[in-house]
């Protein structure tokens, strides 16, 4: 790409982020409830970046033609992701493969940062700005949960999904799949939670979401919001009129059932009876965090899911950089 092009795209991320700066924070008034200023704070964000979206990568998805989905149900895998594999992975992600295996009957591919090349085909350029630090683990993981499905079609759990029941006949039976980001957490201007998704090969909203995604990191050199790839999504059932109707074919659950864990539970006692009600109602998982291990209260629901990875079983992964 031509150093002119290079700088005239990253002066209009600049440029976007210092708009979310004034109007999601510096005109928030502080005399406003703290509920207050989220709300303006996450409509304005979301404004300005489904704006961004809309001006600059939506023409990538309206290239996208519908085709037939692929119902290979039988055969469909849960993918994660630990870059450094899974024997180096942090008790509690551990503890998520291991619940993984033991409640859901779809197989687990666990890849780590060499194994994943062999799962994806991305444009080498993508590789190039991952290697140099320009797109971040975070987003890197993000186009590669996209890039697997469209490729394999199946399930994307995240590595700190500790799953408590099997996946819900009613979510495997969509082509397309996620939880929507609701009202009761911080981001919720990102639409759609991504740690969870299903897809079958040849989902439309999944084929013309990566187009997006492919098209923003071929032409750009830094990310413009940390929830940038859900906004794309919600500019896509937004404003193309066929994602739209895809769109209110699947079922929107909130999701913040399963995040019961991160914002209610985590430092409570720990009592099982939490998560045999956690799969009432199709939420059979919850969200964990890998972060601040180090302040666990003994005795809590984190302290319980850290010793869950402990006590895990290793070697019964399915090898790293072995074909799906």
């Amino acid at each position: 790409m031509k150093k002119k092009t290079i700088s005239r795209n990253l002066l209009r991320v600049e440029w976007t982020r210092l708009k979310m700066l004034v109007h999601a924070h510096l005109l928030n008034p502080l005399w406003y409830s703290e509920d207050h200023r989220r709300e303006r704070r996450c409509q304005a964000m979301g404004r300005i970046l489904t704006d961004y979206m809309k001006k600059y990568y939506l023409k990538a998805a309206d290239s996208v033609v519908p085709r037939p989905v692929e119902h290979q149900d039988s055969q469909e895998k849960i993918y994660t992701l630990w870059l450094q594999g899974e024997n180096q992975a942090p008790p509690i992600v551990k503890a998520c493969f291991k619940n993984i295996r033991k409640h859901c009957t779809q197989e687990l591919v666990i890849l780590d940062a060499d194994s994943i090349r062999n799962y994806v085909t991305l444009p080498e350029a993508l590789w190039e700005k991952y290697r140099a630090g320009k797109i971040t683990h975070a987003h890197f993981a993000d186009i590669c949960r996209v890039e697997l499905l469209y490729e394999h079609g199946g399930y994307w759990m995240d590595s700190t999904c500790y799953a408590t029941g099997p996946i819900p006949r009613h979510i495997q039976e969509q082509d397309f799949f996620v939880f929507m980001a609701g009202k009761r957490i911080h981001g919720n201007y990102s639409y759609i939670q991504n740690c969870f998704i299903r897809a079958r090969k040849g989902a439309y909203l999944l084929e013309a979401w990566r187009a997006m995604i492919l098209d923003y990191w071929l032409h750009e050199e830094k990310r413009v919001d940390y929830f940038m790839h859900q906004v794309m999504f919600r500019t896509l059932v937004h404003e193309n009129p066929t994602a739209a109707q895809y769109f209110a074919a699947f079922p929107h659950i909130d999701q913040y059932p399963t995040h019961l864990y991160l914002y209610e539970y985590k430092d409570k006692p720990w009592d099982p009876e939490v998560f045999r009600k956690a799969t009432d109602d199709g939420f059979f998982y919850q969200k964990t965090t890998y972060r601040e291990l180090e302040k666990i209260v003994p005795g809590s629901f984190a302290h319980h899911l850290v010793e869950e990875g402990l006590t895990a079983q290793t070697g019964t992964a399915r090898e790293f950089g072995q074909q799906a």
